[in-house]
């Protein structure tokens, strides 16, 4: 069974799927599916009830001390029913050691014995350990480097000293490209594309020959001499041609293609948290991925119109690719509509350029707050999401909020202002709730940015295991 397709079972915490009424002679029983367990394992217990009753599954250690309530007292019908355990309950993760589990109905009971075993390092902490030039074939330990930097935005320390570290550029314009050679020559094979002034490249090596052995992930456009979309690439360039800066040392970005989000840093610590949309690739237009890598802010772009859609408030980091807020279309009475782009955050959707939230989050910031406040000179890195990156699920006890009278959306707001003033305040849930029905067909309210659906999180993570959607094939 796929690791993840568990833990979604383990998410399903209350969801007890009891079987129609046993037959005459069953007994009260519990079985689990292995003497022995981990969180990585969690363990799947299988009840009977012969009859209707008031039920309850509980935890004790080998004293007889209780641990855990794991299913509160509840009416349940006559039948079988399934729970799935990691080890952990109100107050976190148990201890290893043998425990007791008592399944209680009525005024009876049935016991069975199993041991919560000591865990390896989970998925989630071994993504951690992941580094932009994860795909690289040299293996340096540059300080405060981009590049040599595990992708893990809970390290606040590393990641700020990796967004004021300087950068090694092209001194080209900003709206120019060089080739990268696959040889120190130049009549050598162009293997990648490199953006002037604002793309930052790891020097690997420095020749006496006046050439730079250096990784980028290729800037290739749609109008590139080299089609190499979005690909780690390690190849040459002329050492004369390099330049090296030192970033804003207030403010510094970074952009998570795995988490669609939008991490700003201001002065050493985590500052605030956006939902952004990276390019969305395809057959037809691969050139649309984002290119990842280390960039800096290098002018203010403004308004511009992409088809029928006007993006608001751009700032330029990557020649063509810019971040800048949700687009939006003109209503005919002259009113923005951010409907056809506005639910899509959090997940790819763009042509290339970063999308980024319009809407207040709970410190006040949007991309309006980005446009006042971040300057030219301000670095922003992009993280690839490569296979074996894993999302961390939120504390599920979080609260949210819903309309149980027919709101079809879940939100982070119990007086959001999207929902009419006759159905406030809304009724408190969980983010656990979100996995058990009624409440799992619940969307996120494309207003009030609520935390992302944890049943999402789950299918980002069972996509990562073996995927890397912003690796483009080399053709």
């Amino acid at each position: 069974m796929n690791k993840w397709l568990r833990i979604m079972a383990l998410m399903l915490i209350c969801c007890l799927a009891v079987s129609p009424a046993c037959g005459e002679g069953a007994e009260l029983s519990i079985s689990v599916s292995s003497a022995s367990f981990t969180a990585e394992e969690p363990l799947t217990i299988t009840y009977v009830l012969p009859h209707d009753g008031l039920m309850s599954l509980w935890v004790y250690d080998e004293m007889g001390e209780t641990c855990a309530e794991l299913i509160p007292e509840t009416m349940a019908s006559a039948g079988s029913g399934t729970f799935v355990w990691d080890g952990t309950d109100a107050s976190g993760q148990q201890a290893p050691g043998d425990y007791i589990l008592s399944l209680v109905l009525d005024d009876n009971s049935a016991d069975i014995a199993v041991t919560l075993a000591e865990a390896a390092g989970s998925v989630s902490d071994l993504s951690k350990s992941i580094t932009p030039a994860y795909l690289s074939e040299y293996h340096p330990n540059h300080e405060n480097c981009y590049w040599c930097t595990p992708m893990d935005i809970t390290d606040e320390e590393a990641v700020w000293a990796m967004l004021t570290a300087p950068v090694t550029v092209l001194d080209m314009d900003q709206k120019q490209q060089a080739i990268i050679r696959a040889e120190p020559d130049k009549e050598a094979e162009g293997i990648a594309m490199l953006t002037g002034e604002s793309q930052s490249v790891h020097v690997l090596e420095t020749l006496d020959n006046g050439w730079s052995l250096v990784e980028l992930y290729s800037s290739s456009f749609h109008d590139s001499t080299v089609k190499h979309w979005n690909a780690f690439t390690t190849g040459y360039i002329e050492t004369d041609r390099l330049t090296t800066v030192t970033p804003n040392q207030t403010y510094g970005m970074v952009i998570d293609k795995l988490t669609q989000e939008l991490y700003l840093f201001k002065e050493g610590h985590l500052y605030s948290t956006l939902l952004v949309s990276t390019g969305l690739a395809n057959e037809r237009q691969p050139y649309n991925e984002t290119r990842s890598g280390e960039f800096l802010i290098v002018s203010r772009v403004g308004d511009f119109n992409s088809d029928n859609m006007i993006c608001a408030k751009a700032l330029r980091f990557n020649d063509g690719d810019l971040l800048h807020e949700v687009p939006h279309i003109l209503n005919a009475d002259g009113t923005k509509n951010y409907g056809y782009t506005e639910y899509k955050l959090g997940s790819r959707a763009s042509h290339g350029c970063i999308r980024v939230q319009r809407q207040k989050n709970e410190q006040g910031i949007n991309h309006m707050w980005l446009w006042d406040n971040i300057k030219v000179g301000t670095k922003l890195v992009i993280w690839e999401d490569y296979a074996g990156r894993q999302m961390e699920m939120p504390d599920l006890s979080q609260p949210v909020y819903y309309n149980p009278d027919g709101g079809s959306y879940f939100h982070s707001d119990q007086n959001c202002d999207s929902v009419r003033s006759q159905y406030l305040p809304l009724t408190e849930i969980t983010l656990g709730d979100l996995l058990t029905a009624p409440y799992d067909e619940l969307t996120p309210c494309p207003y009030c940015a609520p935390p992302r659906d944890p049943k999402e999180i789950l299918e980002i993570n069972a996509l990562h295991e073996t995927t890397s959607p912003g690796v483009i094939p080399y053709e």
